[in-house]
């Protein structure tokens, strides 16, 4: 009786990645359609969105270092698999020692990165750099840039948008196990941008969303543990006839 009870508990936390995956992509919509500022953009008087190019807002598109990292050395260089969820995740670093290549590469506060290689399901997924520590990227990589008109904290909730996901579809070129999304195709990418008072608005409702969202998912995560647990104890005392 006690472990239906627990199975039917871990039943209902194995739903809630599912549902705030589901949450996240449809704040970021809401965020990229207009819907989640629409009534404080209609109080605000500020301009109507404007169909874009994001060459024509955006700038730098380029590739990082092609050079082969070190196991150790002066600052990290991230990579592909250091893109998660918008953020960077800064385990399983790579480094380099290469001043020129430091000096070449190196990234500022508010850069975006770009995944132009991995498998089609990954291809084209997007993290910002908020500068949490000196680093370099990878080739695999492309960096872009702000303007006066694009804020890249926006940007970076516009190239995780479902929108942008499903242009990343559309134009990648598949090899046998990787696509591929080049700095070209990335500054054709169109989408509707708002005045930069309202990218601001945006960028402060989402960011309050996924935190709650976060708060959310380190309490699945502890709870999930314990349950876990739970069920190891319970078969273990029942097996000792306990």
């Amino acid at each position: 009786l006690v472990l239906a009870k627990v199975e039917a508990a871990q039943a209902r936390l194995d739903k809630i990645p599912t549902i705030l995956k589901r949450f996240r992509q449809s704040v970021l919509a809401a965020a990229t359609s207009g819907e989640l500022t629409k009534d404080w953009h209609e109080s605000n008087g500020v301009g109507d969105w404007q169909q874009v190019k994001l060459k024509d807002v955006g700038k730098g598109f380029n590739y990082g270092s092609s050079t082969k990292s070190q196991p150790e050395g002066k600052i990290p260089v991230l990579r592909m698999g250091n893109l998660q969820g918008g953020k960077l995740d800064w385990e399983k670093l790579v480094f380099t020692s290469d001043d020129a290549e430091i000096e070449k590469y190196k990234l500022h506060p508010g850069d975006v990165l770009f995944n132009r290689t991995n498998s089609p399901e990954l291809v084209g997924k997007t993290s910002i750099y908020r500068g949490e520590r000196e680093a370099i990227f990878a080739g695999y990589l492309i960096k872009v840039q702000g303007t006066d008109r694009l804020n890249t904290e926006y940007l970076n909730i516009q190239l995780n948008s479902p929108h942008a996901r499903d242009y990343c579809w559309a134009v990648k070129t598949d090899g046998v196990s990787q696509s591929n999304i080049n700095a070209k195709k990335l500054q054709a990418y169109e989408f509707e941008i708002p005045s930069i008072e309202e990218q601001i608005e945006i960028i402060r409702v989402v960011t309050e969303l996924f935190s709650s969202a976060d708060l959310v998912e380190m309490q699945y995560k502890a709870a999930k543990l314990r349950v876990d647990k739970m069920t190891q104890s319970i078969l273990a005392r029942a097996f000792s006839g306990k």
